[in-house]
């Protein structure tokens, strides 16, 4: 093994050749992006900033209403990162799903009516989730010290960089540059899921009383984690095992490695977010019970948050209020 990584890092990589041969147009494409979700960042912030003002307010003057813990500007400043994170999750995959469908109408052909839809994913697609994991990484991975997130945001990019440009998506699929996308948008469409994760998290702590909707949207949610394990287990058992050896042939091993390394950790960490999300039974699934809110700022968010159903991150204030109401 050590030979074959040796001899893979002083030829050439993947990742070397998208870096040497892209010219910077990822990397250019990856600027404007981190650009556009340190703003989202910096409006949750601003929004959190806006919302404890009120909160404060409402504990030190008694003719100040306290603000409705349910309302949306309430749940944003509960969780700064959802718009960064809702916005990459529903964009993704639009992105991924739309190249697959018209890649389909088009009978299996990257060229739809002109359009190369592999250039569409390289320049649109990847661009904005790599940039999403990097700046998610900092603004929320390591302020709260969220490994599980951190390890998952650093596997996407680390995988998918090297499909960014031709010449590195084609070393990275032994010179099937198709398939290799091809692999990069099936994982990404398990994005799907991730925006119902969070439509779920908003109704958890929006909804007053139970509604149909919000088991269905439960069971698009499981559903689709549980999907996404059985497809990174189609991906592994039937597209990626069984080239082992002309990797090996090609002495690409390392490669190969990180291949199935970031297919199996993704997949993991899907079937720990599914088991989580099904601790509570069936019943917790079909039927919303409305949780007891305050407006007391709850330090820290972790997506396990979100697949549990816990409440909202409470806001300071609450006992100030309670008390005057008391008075």
């Amino acid at each position: 093994i050590i030979d074959f990584y040796e001899e893979w890092r002083q030829d050439s990589n993947p990742w070397l050749e998208c870096y040497k041969e892209g010219k910077g147009i990822f990397e250019t494409q990856f600027a404007y992006y981190s650009l556009g979700f340190i703003l989202l960042y910096l409006i949750g912030n601003y929004i959190k900033k806006i919302h404890q003002a009120a909160v404060e307010k409402a504990a030190n003057d008694e003719n100040a209403p306290p603000p409705n813990p349910r309302s949306l500007t309430a749940l944003i400043a509960s969780r700064p990162t959802v718009l960064a994170g809702s916005f990459h999750s529903i964009a993704t995959a639009v992105i991924a799903v739309g190249i697959l469908i018209f890649r389909h109408l088009a009978g299996n052909s990257w060229d739809y009516r002109g359009i190369d839809l592999i250039k569409v994913w390289q320049t649109v697609g990847l661009p904005i989730s790599v940039s999403y994991f990097i700046m998610d990484c900092f603004f929320y991975c390591l302020p709260r010290k969220d490994l599980i997130i951190f390890v998952h945001h650093v596997i996407m990019c680390f995988c998918h960089y090297p499909v960014g440009h031709d010449s590195g998506s084609t070393i990275l699929g032994l010179g099937d540059k198709e398939w290799i996308t091809w692999l990069s948008i099936m994982g990404y469409t398990s994005e799907v899921s991730t925006a119902f994760m969070n439509y779920r998290w908003y109704l958890l702590n929006s909804l007053e009383e139970n509604w149909i909707g919000f088991g269905v949207v439960n069971v698009l949610v499981v559903a689709g984690f549980g999907g996404r394990v059985v497809m990174f287990s189609y991906l592994l058992i039937w597209e990626i095992f069984p080239r082992a050896p002309m990797y090996i042939d090609q002495r690409q091993l390392f490669t190969y490695a990180m291949m199935v390394f970031g297919h199996v950790g993704i997949g993991m960490l899907s079937l720990y977010w599914c088991i989580v999300m099904c601790k509570g039974g069936l019943k917790s699934l079909f039927v919303f019970q409305k949780k007891t809110q305050s407006t007391t700022l709850r330090q820290g968010f972790s997506f396990a948050d979100v697949a549990r159903g816990d409440d909202a991150p409470k806001m300071n204030g609450e006992k100030g209020a309670a008390s005057k109401k008391n008075k």
